[in-house]
């Protein structure tokens, strides 16, 4: 603590027409002055009362359960996080508040994927300000998504073959390796008063794009679209759909599956159009892949379900929007692979179609042809 300093202070400066404020000579600590003159100038406090020692004092004292509760993944893995990101979370101090430590800075960060409070609360659990809180997060998040990025990966051709024979045992589809969908992420307002991140549920949302296989491991993501586009433009203008026509992605013959709402492709299958003429065989066809797209909806279930950050985002800037939507699916394979409890956390997603649009684009030939096929080898 500051010692104790004696201090005049006349406020023969701070005059208007009617008024005339003066201090007595008092015995005061720098932070007491600093405060009086804060709220003098400014006419609120230097100093908000916060919570203190949560981090330092209370946290240590977890158990993985508590973890899974507050942060919602377990002691483990938050330890291997913290591991991988901590270097990146040592700054350059030029004075002022002491340093917060990467730990705190991670814990803050989990506790914001985890959760819906607002940086104001986040800021008074950790004892730290709004804005600080804010900067922190900003930090930890930009840090994580560089170094866990390659955790999100398309299969090896290998690793296709293997995805295939698991998804055929069970569900009866040769050479299927992922399903596809799109959800909402919906926010609190438009970014720039943009009205086309207004979805036809007339909420404003921006467009999650998802390629998950049968353990819902997530294989490919891509956000970043206003809520009013449709899925089948959004997949269009991804990398997936750009590398998947050139050539790029999928071993032979393999191809993931997906909903009406997209084009059938020689890579992309999608359920007959239901016009009520279906024979039988087309209807147990669509029934067995609607069967194995529920993996792709657990997923979306699961993300937004566990890392309820994602349920509603408040911030505005559209980078750090795709940042913190990519945050929750590195998280999610990070449950996946650690093999961390997912029926838990599964929430029905009540926004993922709120466009509940059909296909615009023409389907190709080479596709319909490939689900011809499908269907006619269905034992």
């Amino acid at each position: 603590m500051d010692d104790p300093v004696l201090i005049t202070i006349l406020c023969e400066t701070f005059l208007n027409e009617n008024d005339h404020c003066t201090l007595p000579i008092q015995l005061l600590s720098h932070n007491n002055v600093m405060g009086a003159l804060f709220q003098l100038l400014h006419g609120k406090r230097w100093d908000v009362p916060r919570i203190e020692g949560y981090s330092e004092r209370v946290i240590p004292r977890f158990i993985s359960e508590d973890y899974r509760v507050h942060f919602r993944i377990s002691k483990d893995m938050f330890e291997t996080i913290h591991e991988a990101i901590q270097p990146k979370l040592i700054f350059e101090h030029r004075g002022g508040n002491e340093q917060i430590s990467p730990r705190k800075q991670l814990l803050l960060f989990m506790c914001y994927m985890a959760n819906n409070e607002t940086f104001r609360e986040l800021g008074q659990y950790f004892g730290v300000g709004k804005s600080t809180a804010h900067v922190c997060i900003a930090r930890v998040l930009e840090a994580f998504c560089e170094i866990f990025l390659d955790i999100i990966q398309w299969p090896s051709l290998q690793r296709q073959d293997e995805l295939s024979r698991e998804i055929q045992l069970l569900h009866m589809l040769p050479n299927i390796i992922g399903a596809i969908d799109g959800t909402h992420i919906r926010l609190s307002s438009c970014p720039s008063n943009d009205n086309d991140y207004y979805n036809r549920k007339g909420f404003p949302s921006m467009q999650l794009q998802l390629v998950v296989d049968n353990t819902l491991k997530i294989l490919d993501v891509y956000s970043g679209w206003p809520g009013c586009t449709h899925d089948a433009r959004v997949l269009r203008n991804s990398s997936l759909c750009r590398r998947a026509e050139g050539g790029e992605l999928f071993g032979p013959n393999k191809v993931i599956v997906g909903d009406s709402a997209y084009p059938v492709k020689n890579w992309l299958i999608t359920p007959f159009k239901d016009n009520g003429h279906l024979s039988a065989r087309q209807r147990r066809f669509n029934k067995a892949l609607s069967s194995f797209r529920q993996a792709v909806e657990r997923t979306i279930g699961h993300v937004k379900g566990r890392f309820r950050r994602l349920r509603e985002l408040t911030i505005h800037e559209p980078k750090q929007i795709v940042l913190t939507i990519l945050a929750g699916c590195i998280l999610h394979n990070l449950c996946i692979i650690a093999h961390e409890d997912i029926d838990l956390y599964i929430d029905r997603d009540n926004d993922n179609h709120p466009n509940n649009y059909v296909n615009i684009f023409q389907n190709d030939v080479g596709g319909v042809e490939i689900r011809q096929q499908m269907m006619a080898n269905l034992p």
